[in-house]
């Protein structure tokens, strides 16, 4: 009981503390928003906020600062949502902190992108008041203070829309987090979100996209903070979407996750990740191709998957296998950021599927299949480091004749190799001839 009034009473000093009330900061609440800002004429710049966000807190100082060289030009607010949610529930406040400013249309209030510096504030604040007077003059700017229900829904629809699956994203929570993340060697880039978040909904179909061209790689997962309260806690989640990043190796802990840096679109997480990768030298995975599940949880969606048909061990030895699977990764390492996924099998293992592909003209045989596309292309000539290096960029610049992929691709069950050498084959003797 102690530990929650001490709780309650450091929540409400800093929402007491973030405004005072000699602030230049209008507080508005449910009881005066619509009495001072939509049944007024006047324009409102106003921050919706919480107290525990370290954003808000942040932008405090320069918003109070702008409210003060505002103030008789441009009102400025701020409405606490944890104490008064009533008053943006209309505008779909999604994260903290959610500026808009009200001209007279007051149901069409319009959001801000821009800094979070008091200059920047008030640069914004006096152009709209010339848009809005300009607005004014020609008939367009008339004032209402209904809401506006019909553009919110449609609004909410566009930003629960996804694109892209999450299945490729680990869902984490307290009773897993340690052991998949804490626990392992591998790259994690963790986001933290909230179900309401607008910023965390428009993250989603590119968080899923970059998980799975990241697949084999780098892995992505989720936290839902309303939920995992704890977690949160724990990694100082102070606003949504929060992205937390550890680095590849053993010995992963709390105090060395650090804060994601790119940007937040799948092609940006995927170069941010790309670079971890880089720094880390771990090399992207080259799969054995010796079951169908291998091919069909690896080659799918928007991907190009490069298949590297080796010469059969009676052709060859285990160092010459070695060093053509080595050249494939060192060249996969080069290519990071493209959606490429690696495979290898052994010819002869797979007639039907080199009868599918037209390959017949030699071993190592290279063919890049889209199955989104269903288009293949094949590598000509040699096989080296270098020709596949320039099999890869050739492809992404669009200089690979490709050919229909007939057919889906089959794969059927073959050993997988141990590393060795075929064992020699052994002369039966059956004694003297009669």
């Amino acid at each position: 009981m102690k530990a929650f009034t001490l709780l309650a009473a450091l929540f409400a000093f800093s929402a007491q503390g973030l405004y005072t009330s000699s602030s230049p900061v209008v507080k508005l609440t449910k009881d005066n928003f619509k009495k001072l800002v939509l049944d007024s004429d006047q324009l409102w710049f106003i921050e919706f906020f919480a107290p525990w966000c370290g954003h808000c807190k942040q932008l405090a100082p320069a918003w109070e600062k702008a409210a003060k060289t505002l103030k008789g030009v441009v009102n400025v607010g701020a409405v606490d949502m944890t104490t008064d949610q009533e008053a943006g529930a209309a505008y779909g406040i999604q994260g903290f902190p959610t500026i808009k400013f009200f001209g007279f249309d007051k149901q069409k209030p319009q959001d801000y992108q821009g800094q979070r510096d008091d200059k920047a504030i008030v640069d914004y604040a006096l152009e709209k008041v010339g848009s809005e007077v300009r607005k004014r003059s020609s008939g367009k700017g008339a004032s209402s203070s209904s809401s506006s229900s019909g553009s919110k829904k449609k609004e909410t629809k566009q930003e629960n829309a996804s694109g892209a699956s999450d299945k490729d994203v680990t869902v984490l929570n307290q009773g897993n987090f340690d052991e998949l993340v804490l626990g392992s060697k591998d790259i994690w880039l963790v986001e933290f979100y909230a179900p309401w978040c607008g910023h965390c909904k428009n993250l989603e179909p590119e968080w899923n996209q970059a998980a799975t061209r990241l697949k084999g790689q780098v892995k992505l997962g989720k936290v839902d903070a309303t939920v995992e309260t704890a977690l949160a806690q724990r990694f100082h989640v102070q606003g949504y979407p929060t992205i937390k990043v550890f680095d590849y190796g053993e010995g992963k802990s709390d105090s060395r996750a650090k804060d994601y840096e790119g940007s937040r679109d799948a092609n940006g997480i995927v170069s941010y990740a790309s670079g971890l990768l880089d720094k880390a030298d771990v090399a992207p995975e080259v799969h054995e191709l010796i079951t169908q599940d291998v091919y069909d949880k690896n080659c799918k969606g928007q991907v190009i998957c490069i298949v590297s048909f080796l010469p059969h061990l009676f052709d060859s030895d285990a160092n010459q296998r070695r060093g053509y699977i080595q050249a494939i990764t060192t060249v996969a390492k080069k290519n990071r950021r493209h959606p490429f996924q690696y495979f290898w099998l052994q010819a002869g293992d797979q007639l039907d599927l080199e009868r599918q592909l037209n390959l017949g003209f030699g071993y190592p045989a290279v063919v890049a299949i889209s199955p989104n596309k269903s288009k293949i292309g094949v590598l000509k000539g040699s096989f080296s480091e270098t020709k596949l290096a320039e099999f890869l960029a050739e492809l992404m610049s669009g200089k690979v004749a490709l050919d229909d992929l007939k057919g889906k691709v089959v794969i059927q069950k073959a050993g997988k190799w141990d590393g060795s050498d075929l064992e020699p084959i052994k002369e039966e003797s059956y004694g003297d001839e009669l």
